[in-house]
């Protein structure tokens, strides 16, 4: 019994000392703001030029599709499209950590993306595009991919498109 007691008693101790160590606390809040300007701003537009296309030979099961290489030079074209012009690469500067994870051709890298990757030219069909370090410094293009119609409309067309950075 005495060494019941004896056990009791030191675990009143601990008890004891631990609603008092409990008893003994502070919250406190803690705030940092991090920042990474990349310091986004847009040189030069993405300007598909003039394609031309030949509204006479419409057959019913082809489109009318234009096929660009990474410099925008057409490389590829339909028999429908009379002509296409080189595409001037869009250009943005951007100070990012790693830009060579932009060497191949994509929507998203580094960090980097696009809103979208695809203009509308004409209410249904349109030209893709994609994000690629132009290698040099902080420097990267928008280059076209492809431009695909299927009963295009004549005019000018325009879209905005945003580039974001989300490290």
């Amino acid at each position: 019994m005495k060494n019941y007691m004896l056990m009791l008693g030191i675990a009143a101790v601990s008890i004891g000392s631990y609603a008092a160590y409990a008893g003994n606390s502070a919250t406190m809040t803690v705030t940092a703001t991090i920042a990474h300007d990349v310091s986004l701003i847009a040189v030069n537009d993405l300007d598909f030029g003039t394609i031309t296309i030949n509204p006479t030979d419409d057959d019913p099961g082809e489109a009318w599709v234009v096929d660009y290489d990474e410099n925008g030079i057409p490389k590829y074209q339909t028999d429908l499209i009379i002509s296409a012009d080189d595409a001037t690469l869009g250009t943005f500067t951007a100070n990012i950590p790693n830009p060579s994870a932009c060497n191949s051709i994509a929507t998203s890298c580094g960090g980097l993306s696009l809103s979208e990757n695809m203009v509308t030219l004409d209410g249904t069909d349109g030209c893709d595009f994609f994000i690629k370090y132009s290698g040099s410094g902080n420097v990267f293009n928008l280059v076209p991919d492809e431009c695909y119609f299927e009963s295009p409309v004549s005019g000018t067309f325009e879209q905005e498109v945003t580039i974001t950075y989300h490290p």
